[in-house]
């Protein structure tokens, strides 16, 4: 059970979908174009929530527990000043943990939850109406100055921002027949629009196919409503052709040949879909000359260094090589068996949408989107709670009488 909704239940949210984007907005205008270390708002996010849980009192002896808190730090300090070392002994473990990514945040998300509430449907709404709106106005405001439509934006990736705001968009089909804590209230048509008309205007291949899958199957209102939607999500992903070629079309190129490679790798060693690639080394890829032109374009990296995990932006490609078929086929059937148990038109849309997304996108590599992406599996998920009847008026009972002692 988590605990009531509080204060600090929804700041993971307004990370991902506000403070994120605009953090890598501003750092384009910095001297020298810094990136922003994806990784450092969750750390403090992580640390936020330690001294909230350690603040909390406990089944056990609230001193206790923060002495222990306390004394976690101090060591995790400790070891840091005074040993550094163990950093380098620890160094060749590094790729594994990267690899470990997913597991990392779906567990992060699970003890927030616990901590400080889980988050519900309106705030995945309240998140993305507002990311809609910052998508609309940097796509009004590069065309302006560019003249042109833009399709490398200043929030950031335009697929991975495609792929939260399908999250949220997930969060508004559901039914009135859907009941459950997260049910009263949560109806926002206007956010729902927003939501809608930011996915258009990200102009991402991957998130107009997903958006005009989820509505049309999945969504609100009549099917002339949600049949047009659609159609205008497959003519954006047409005339998103005939657009002026930039850096993101050619990381594209990259995606295309990195799935033909992946499959002539495994014709010629059908052992690696059990086993997979080394992590810690380089992918026995050899460029040709032009998609070794094409690679140093999208990623300002030289072919000569080889390809590794962490530059694949495909998620079930990255999963494939990194672990195997097994991987993705576990994660697969896991999730369809949790949809199983408890079917919900949100895990539904979740689950269709987002295997296209994982086609093109990182998922839950991208901090971000990793966030997003869990808390919306742990929402569709959970066992919704109820609303308790009003109580009936029981009739009066009376006494009944004692039978008289005997002397």
């Amino acid at each position: 059970m988590s605990p009531t909704r509080g204060r600090w239940t929804s700041l993971p949210l307004a990370i991902a979908y506000i403070a994120v984007p605009l953090g890598t907005a501003a750092t384009r205008f910095f001297p020298g174009n810094q990136q922003m270390a994806p990784m450092v708002p969750w750390l403090i996010l992580a640390i936020i929530g330690a001294f909230i849980a350690l603040s909390r009192p406990g089944s056990g002896s609230r001193g206790g527990t923060r002495l222990t808190g306390v004394l976690f730090f101090l060591s995790v300090a400790a070891v840091a000043v005074y040993a550094p070392d163990l950093t380098g002994f620890l160094l060749p473990y590094f790729p594994y943990i990267k690899e470990l990514t997913p597991l990392i945040f779906l567990l992060f998300c699970g003890l927030w939850a616990i901590t400080c509430g889980l988050p519900d449907r309106g705030d995945l709404q309240h998140y993305g109406g507002l990311l809609g709106l910052l998508m609309l106005a940097d796509c009004a405001v590069e065309s302006f100055v560019y003249q042109t439509v833009p399709t490398v934006r200043w929030l950031g990736n335009a697929d991975v921002l495609a792929g939260m705001l399908l999250v949220s968009l997930c969060a508004c089909v559901q039914t009135e027949k859907e009941e459950g804590r997260d049910r009263p209230g949560q109806d926002h048509t206007w956010r729902r629009g927003l939501i809608m008309a930011g996915l258009l205007a990200c102009l991402s291949r991957t998130g107009l196919f997903a958006a005009a899958w989820v509505v049309l199957c999945f969504g609100r209102g009549k099917l002339l409503g949600r049949t047009a939607y659609a159609i205008l999500c497959a003519t954006m992903l047409v005339l998103s052709f005939f657009l002026p070629p930039t850096t993101s079309d050619a990381v594209r190129y990259t995606d295309y040949w990195l799935w033909i490679e992946a499959i002539r790798l495994t014709m010629e060693n059908p052992a690696l879909v059990f086993s997979g690639f080394p992590v810690a080394t380089p992918l026995p890829i050899e460029f040709p000359p032009s998609i070794s032109i094409i690679w140093e374009t999208a990623t300002g990296q030289s072919s000569f260094f080889g390809i590794h995990l962490t530059q694949i932006p495909s998620f079930w490609l990255r999963l494939f090589f990194a672990w195997g078929a097994g991987a993705p086929l576990f994660l697969l059937a896991f999730i369809f068996m949790l949809l199983s148990r408890r079917t919900t038109r949100m895990g539904a849309g979740l689950t269709a949408g987002l295997f296209a997304q994982g086609m093109m996108t990182p998922l839950l590599f991208d901090p971000a989107m990793a966030v997003s992406i869990s808390f919306g599996y742990i929402i569709a998920l959970a066992s919704p709670v109820r609303d308790n009847p009003p109580a009936k008026h029981a009739p009066p009972q009376h006494p009944r009488p004692h039978p008289p002692t005997r002397n």
